[in-house]
């Protein structure tokens, strides 16, 4: 696997000795320690640093020896070995196909039990935010945000990225237990995916729930559309619900965007009353946090960073921070247009109108006039497909 190995190791500083009968101070041993945590910062700097013109522009990997080792935690319970991977049930590949939410599901093919994706990183030069504005976005597979990667706990995962970037980049798998080595951190864990590179990520799908993946190269890519979700299904205990919705709110270089568009391009979705609607809240940032809001009611707060809540709560409004996920249930109760923004109303609404964080919900009545169909249900999710 061409993931990096570990380079640059730091020795380790030197301690103030001991001898017996010597009246080492409570004040000496507390500055041989930052001795210690000077030298392994010098030495972190200079290894991030580099040399040369073009040293900040890039990052050097330095793995870097800490004080004191970590405490074991218990084996995960997926191992990841690739042999103690959950079978692989079903079809053998699917393809791309409409999440009816302005998302979509990323494509993948089975091969020796395992889920592989290909995700590739380009600068699309006129990326239409509204109608009539357009900016120089950075997509994935075409995409703003990229495409859903939904997988089965358990399933091994291999994530092929291609970077056809002018500039390097990588990949962090945000609230995935993973191998170090596959967390993608430039600098840290891995080497940059230079321009014209491929970098291939593995590691067993163990954290269930709603997640979502971006770029590791500071918030301008990020901003710039390198981000998505990442939905791990759990085996039991999965949100049960009619509809199920994603919803990435971003801001950036783009602006003010809900899945990649700025109201008024955003998708609206259809539900009936009665129903419950599963709304997964996505906050890709990179930069601000967003008070989402819904019309007509109030919801539930089931699970949050993909944790179901011992004790779901009752909200209308909830504040997504920079790289939090939270999953909510609405059951909607009465017929109309339905508005879920941001209550920053200089991220969603000026003298003109409604812009930026905005879309609506169409609730229809539960009975009578057919509601528009969204995508059909799945082998595993039940509520959206697999």
């Amino acid at each position: 696997m061409p993931h990096a190995n570990g380079s640059g190791r730091h020795s380790r500083a030197g301690r103030p000795v001991r001898h017996a009968g010597s009246p080492v101070s409570r004040a000496g041993r507390r500055m041989g320690a930052l001795a210690a945590v000077v030298t392994l910062g010098v030495a972190a700097v200079g290894g991030h640093l580099g040399s040369g013109t073009n040293s900040l522009a890039t990052h050097t990997l330095t793995v870097q020896r800490p004080l004191a080792g970590p405490t074991p935690t218990p084996a995960p319970a997926f191992g990841d070995a690739p042999e103690l991977a959950r079978p692989i049930l079903g079809p053998d590949a699917q393809n791309t196909k409409n999440l009816g939410d302005g998302t979509k599901l990323a494509a993948w093919r089975v091969i020796k039990n395992v889920k592989v994706f290909d995700l590739r990183l380009a600068q699309i030069d006129d990326y239409e935010v509204a109608p009539g504005v357009k900016r120089k976005a950075m997509g994935i597979n075409g995409l703003v945000p990229g495409p859903t990667i939904r997988v089965n706990q358990g399933e091994r995962v291999r994530i092929i990225v291609h970077n056809d970037l002018t500039e390097p980049s990588s990949i962090h798998w945000h609230g995935m237990d993973l191998p170090n080595d596959m967390d993608g951190v430039p600098g840290i864990t891995q080497q940059e995916i230079a321009p014209g590179a491929t970098y291939t990520y593995e590691w067993t799908a163990i954290s269930a729930g709603t997640h979502w993946y971006h770029s590791h190269m500071g918030g301008e890519q990020e901003g710039s559309g390198i981000y998505g979700a990442l939905e791990v299904v759990p085996i039991s205990d999965d949100i049960a619900a009619d509809r199920d919705y994603t919803l990435l709110f971003a801001d950036g270089p783009l602006g003010f965007l809900v899945n990649g568009k700025a109201f008024p391009a955003s998708v609206r979705m259809p539900a009936r009353i009665g129903e419950r609607v599963h709304i997964r809240l996505i906050g890709p940032g990179p930069d601000l946090i967003h008070s989402i809001h819904l019309h007509g009611g109030f919801f539930q707060v089931v699970a949050q960073d993909g944790h179901r809540l011992p004790v779901p709560y009752e909200a209308d409004t909830v504040v997504l921070g920079v790289g939090q996920t939270y999953d909510l249930i609405w059951v909607p109760t009465r017929v109309g247009h339905w508005m879920i923004h941001c209550h920053i109303f200089a991220h969603s609404e000026g003298k003109r109108g409604m812009s930026g964080m905005v879309t609506f919900f169409d609730v229809y009545p539960a009975d009578g006039a057919a509601a528009p169909a969204i995508p059909r249900t799945g082998e595993v999710t039940r509520n959206r497909e697999q």
